[in-house]
């Protein structure tokens, strides 16, 4: 007959499917809505598995703690993404061309280091892409979730321009993913684009970072950023965001982004669909007070709209 609810935990006990603590590491992560995903997803697909918190700036301290037998994996964020990349005993054709790693998963011979950052990207930007002819972005930011842009953008952009707080760092990106990636100095460089379709914004959240509201009007690209705050902090949209809203640009917010790359990690982690309506809906109640507009589109996976 049919399992109840829960009944499954337990055959997979029963079969030897080991209970694993599951992390989300980085440093700040005090504020990471990962721990949302993840519990609600382990729970539906009723794996037997935990997942907390580990905020430190420490490598070592990363490594660690993954290589304990009592271990299954983690998502990795600010500062450690590209970090863990040569500590990995096996890694993805994506992450090893982004050159940095957002899932590691232990195996049975080691750590195998992913990246589902630019699946997220992608797939949250693709809807919002609508013009024809050759497309040109901009990418905010040289650091790992910038490295996972430059992949998501690659087979969508004729031009993809980089702009950085270090212009080294810039051309060094865009020097590694090919011709059609060019790093400028800033976006006064940019003024005169004939067009914009997409900016990714990948700087940290505090950072303020924004472009010229002239510029944004005018093209109103897609404007994905992936740093996310908590509404407690005042506004929940960042600088770029805020611009981005005012001048009548589609957005992607950062959870949303985080959305979509952890139900592709939840995948890979229990082999099985991300339960993604239950995991929206967790997200639109832990992170959205009743007098708020969540994204729309977290409202749409929720089945709410």
């Amino acid at each position: 007959g049919d399992f109840h609810f829960g009944e499954l935990i337990f055959l997979r006990m029963a079969l030897g499917e080991e209970s694993k603590f599951f992390y989300v590491f980085g440093h700040p992560v005090l504020l990471s809505a990962s721990p949302t995903i993840h519990i609600t997803g382990f729970r539906i697909n009723e794996f037997p598995h935990s997942y907390e918190r580990f905020d430190t700036p420490s490598l070592e301290e990363v490594l660690r703690k993954l290589l304990l037998s009592s271990t299954g994996g983690g998502s990795i964020t600010i500062p450690h993404k590209e970090g863990l990349v040569p500590h990995m005993d096996e890694l993805t054709e994506a992450a090893q061309i982004i050159g940095a790693v957002n899932t590691v998963t232990r195996i049975a011979t080691g750590l195998r280091g992913d990246n589902t950052d630019w699946i997220g990207i992608q797939r949250q930007l693709l809807p919002k892409l609508h013009r024809d002819g050759d497309k040109v972005g901009l990418i905010l930011g040289a650091g790992g979730t910038a490295r996972a842009a430059a992949y998501a953008f690659r087979p969508l952009f004729s031009t993809v321009y980089i702009i950085n707080r270090t212009m080294e760092r810039a051309e060094e990106l865009a020097r590694e993913f090919g011709d059609a990636f060019i790093a400028v100095k800033d976006a006064e460089c940019l003024m005169d684009l004939e067009r914009l379709d997409a900016v990714m914004g990948t700087m940290p959240g505090p950072s303020n970072f924004t472009l010229p509201k002239g510029m944004l009007e005018r093209h109103r690209p897609a404007v994905v950023e992936a740093a996310y705050k908590s509404s407690e902090a005042g506004s929940r949209f960042t600088a770029l965001l805020q611009d981005a809203i005012d001048a009548g640009c589609k957005t992607v917010e950062g959870i949303e982004m985080l959305f979509e790359q952890g139900c592709a990690q939840c995948e890979l982690w229990t082999g099985q669909s991300a339960p993604r309506a239950e995991i929206a809906r967790a997200l639109l109640k832990e992170r959205f007070s009743d007098d708020e507009h969540p994204p729309p589109n977290l409202v749409f996976e929720a089945g709410l709209s």
